[in-house]
């Protein structure tokens, strides 16, 4: 359902009168939210194991705001929706990531990575039923009433199969001297402790800037397509590409042996790199301007298939790498970090855009540029705790 929302709330946006401004406003309002609720859920549930009654609420949430968006009528009212939709999102994701990382079936990882490769097929096929639903109704107000339906019945599902952990972890005890050591859960080449710490500046750093290159994808290029002429079997099509290319990454993510090379801390600036650079080429890719939709699905699946790289790490990062007792708040955090990504970009590149629709593409590079060297000087800086040997500066 999400990504039936950020792909064509901007079009339904623009279909209602709005401008470039208010565009960006429909595409970062949800995300206003989401750059700091997301946290502070996750820390709430670490201390209370209320999962199955907070998702229950953002479930009813997101039910009630997809049958308001069937009735709004200018694009102030479809704004103001979004920040409570932004709302039902911050309660549901950090929820989610813990209670998969925690299915003991698995090592935490490799659920994760099972469980991104399930919801990115999911999110492949959003666009192409929406799509769908816009030919053959003829009305984007209808998609949001088909939503509106299946998220309630989301609720009567998660209501029958749902299951409540049991009682949050507790902080690990230090052990005696002369008690054995508790065996944890490390990634290869992971040295906990300083380093762990510095790569955490690295990784939110990181998560911003490719959440800020999907944020202006999402807004303003369905609008742009449309004005080029572009069909919107295309337009589905294109957004059935950017699932397509996040799920490759993540099944692929699912083998031991291509999770391990991700999550190396040796192969931390590669995979980091590689990331952002493919992201931002791809970000700025529509500034070329396409009637044929081509330079959509490279866009689109270039950002998707890279940055989806960077997503695997992160989750690890904050919440595989977490404590038991607080994993929940290294959701929330991974949550938060894509929430300012996906907030600021679109209501700046609104903002400067000048009216334009193509315009608000040039918020990649600029940003790219502005953010390139903090990253650098964060990653750096962590290369800079680990002497050569592998031993930790103090």
């Amino acid at each position: 359902m999400a990504p039936i929302f950020a792909l064509y709330l901007p079009l339904y946006a623009l279909r209602l009168g709005a401008d470039p401004l208010e565009i960006g406003l429909v595409g970062g309002a949800s995300w206003a939210s989401y750059s700091f609720a997301p946290y502070l859920i996750g820390r709430y549930s670490d201390r209370l194991r209320m999962r199955k009654a907070f998702i229950a609420v953002s479930l009813v949430m997101l039910t009630a705001c997809s049958l308001a968006y069937t009735l709004v009528e200018s694009p102030a009212q479809l704004i103001a929706l979004r920040l409570v939709e932004g709302v039902a999102w911050s309660i549901l994701w950090p929820i989610m990531d813990v209670a998969i990382s925690e299915d003991a079936s698995w090592e935490s990882n490799k659920a994760l990575s099972i469980y991104n490769a399930v919801w990115s097929t999911a999110g492949a096929i959003g666009p192409l039923l929406g799509g769908s639903l816009i030919l053959f109704a003829g009305s984007i107000r209808g998609v949001f009433l088909v939503t509106a339906l299946l998220t309630a019945a989301s609720v009567v599902v998660m209501a029958l199969f749902f299951r409540e952990g049991g009682r949050p972890a507790a902080p690990l005890a230090r052990p005696q001297a002369g008690a054995e050591a508790p065996t944890v859960e490390v990634r290869r080449g992971r040295r906990p402790g300083r380093r762990a710490r510095d790569l955490f500046w690295v990784f939110v750093v990181g998560m911003v800037m490719i959440s800020s290159v999907r944020g202006v994808l999402f807004t303003f290029y369905p609008p742009l397509a449309q004005s080029q002429g572009v069909s919107i079997a295309v337009i589905a099509l294109i957004g059935f590409t950017f699932g397509v290319g996040r799920a490759v990454v993540f099944v692929l993510s699912t083998r031991d042996e291509i999770r391990g090379f991700i999550l190396d801390d040796r192969n931390v600036e590669k995979v980091l790199l590689a990331s952002l650079g493919l992201c931002a080429i791809g970000g700025v890719l529509p500034l070329a301007g396409d009637r044929s939709g081509a330079i959509g699905f490279l866009a689109f699946g270039v950002v998707a298939f890279s940055g989806s790289f960077l997503v695997t790490a992160s989750q690890a990062n904050f919440i595989s790498g977490a404590e038991p007792h607080r994993r929940g708040a290294g959701a929330g955090i991974y949550e938060s970090t894509i929430g300012i990504g996906l907030a600021i970009s679109p209501i700046l590149a609104g903002f400067f855009s000048g009216g334009s629709l193509s315009l608000p593409f040039l918020v990649v590079p600029i940003g790219f540029g502005i953010s390139v060297p903090v990253f650098l000087y964060l990653l750096r800086h962590a290369r800079g705790r680990e002497e050569p040997d592998g031993r930790q500066r103090r």
